[in-house]
């Protein structure tokens, strides 16, 4: 057996250079409906496979530890939304290990035993299958496995915070994640590898005092059939993703926007069949449903926001140069988001309140027969209104440009079901059903 330690100094920075759009058009959707004529239905994402052609128990089996710190930093900026820094020292410890079978292996964990002996025992491509039941502990995982539990529901698998963590990568004091999915990073916060192929589903994630799920340099990563209920921070999110899919998840009553999105030029994300209730309730800021930052190229669609103080943010901020555009959002339900959610004190958030779905500094993107009724908003706020189109200059961010707002349903919103401040060009406003507008020319 070969014992190997590493030391390496990391931070994981939010600001990142924008890479080159993809030659192919991962977001073909966008296409079809700005021609409908040429338009047909959307590409589902191809089901998981769940291979588990061995199988062995996880109990008292750990391959070897790591140890790695991630600070969570509050800082300014206009819908900055908690910029996540790592400023520490990463020791990994790599075992020698001998040749196993051929084939993927299941690993069942039953509750009372560690998750983590089982994600560090797994090996790429293995499952980890938790039993129904209640698991108190987090969880970090650095290589392409999937974790899978036996549902979401009250007689399914959940983890909940414990009274002593488990070391993660994303954890710092009492800010403490249910499950963190962690690439490399090299020093100076240079982005080493990511990690590739993880799969998470069938659980919940309760009660956390920092975020439910967050992703950091992951690519081709799948949540599906996730709860995300309660946490401090953010239910489900990530920052610096590529091939994302969150997929029939639920977020409730999170501190912070129950989705998100974040520093992702070319997310190639996939957002469909997810509900985002109540976020912002507890901590009174930050309160959307959906948040998609600085982040380009995605199909969302039919999605559910109810009960935040906004439902579904596209945004272009000044904490990345990378911009939002190429979004495709279609059959989406933002209604009755008509929490109050303060200004983040110290230049974040602005005040947010009755927000059905925004493109706010977004470009290349189109809003298709989304449904945004009775968003009103309880509070102060920078704007509200069922679909709204505006400039994030104020943010750090763009004018919107060349997006395309097409046959939307928005009704009994305030104080106007679509509003556009006029800023950008080539945005287009076409077939909607709505009864009051500004411009007034978009509901004629």
């Amino acid at each position: 057996m070969i014992e190997e330690t590493l030391a390496v100094t990391s931070t994981v920075a939010r600001r990142r250079t924008p890479s080159k759009c993809p030659q192919e058009d991962p977001n073909p959707r966008a296409s079809a409906l700005r021609n409908p004529e040429g338009s047909s239905s959307p590409n589902t994402p191809p089901p998981q496979r769940d291979s588990a052609a061995a199988t062995r128990g996880a109990g008292g089996i750990d391959r070897g530890s790591d140890s790695l710190s991630i600070r969570h930093i509050d800082e300014g900026g206009v819908m900055a939304y908690r910029r996540v820094v790592a400023s520490a020292t990463l020791a990994l410890v790599a075992w020698g290990v001998v040749a196993g079978a051929a084939h993927a292996a299941t690993l069942v964990v039953h509750p009372g035993q560690s998750i983590q002996r089982a994600v560090n025992h797994a090996q790429r491509g293995d499952t980890v299958r938790l039993l129904p039941g209640i698991y108190r502990q987090n969880v970090t995982i650095r290589k392409g496995i999937s974790l899978v539990g036996s549902g979401h529901g009250r007689h399914g698998s959940r983890l909940v915070a414990g009274n002593v963590p488990v070391p993660s990568p994303c954890s710092q004091g009492s800010s403490v994640n249910g499950i963190c999915v962690v690439g490399q990073f090299g020093q100076g916060g240079n982005l080493g590898a990511p990690v590739r192929g993880v799969t998470i589903r069938n659980l919940s994630v309760r009660g956390f005092g920092g975020f439910g799920i967050i992703l950091l340099n992951a690519n081709h990563t799948t949540v599906r059939g996730v709860a995300a209920i309660r946490n401090a921070e953010y239910g489900i999110s990530g920052f610096v993703l590529h091939g994302v899919r969150f997929l029939h998840d639920v977020a409730v009553l999170n501190g912070a926007p129950g989705f998100y999105i974040g520093d992702s030029p070319r997310a190639n994300a996939v957002v469909t069949g997810n509900r985002s209730f109540g976020n912002g309730a507890s901590s009174g800021v930050e309160g959307i449903g959906f948040l998609f930052r600085d982040s380009s190229w995605g199909n969302v669609w039919g999605n559910t926001a109810r009960g935040n103080c906004a439902g579904m943010v596209f945004v272009d901020t000044s904490e990345n140069p990378a911009p939002a555009t190429h979004w495709t959002a279609w059959d989406n339900t933002a209604s009755h988001n008509n929490l109050a959610c303060a200004a983040e004190q110290g230049g974040g958030a602005p005040p947010l309140s009755g927000i059905g779905i925004t493109l706010f500094g977004a470009s290349d993107s189109v809003l298709f027969n989304n449904r945004t009724n009775d968003n009103r908003p309880s509070g102060p706020t920078v704007f509200s209104g069922g679909i709204v189109v505006a400039s994030a200059q104020a943010a750090g961010g763009a004018d919107p440009t060349n997006d395309l707002v097409r046959r939307n349903h928005a009704h009994g919103n305030t104080p106007f079901d679509i509003m556009w401040d006029r800023t950008g060009s080539g945005n287009r406003f076409v077939a909607n059903d709505c009864d009051t507008s500004s411009p007034g020319f978009i509901c004629g």
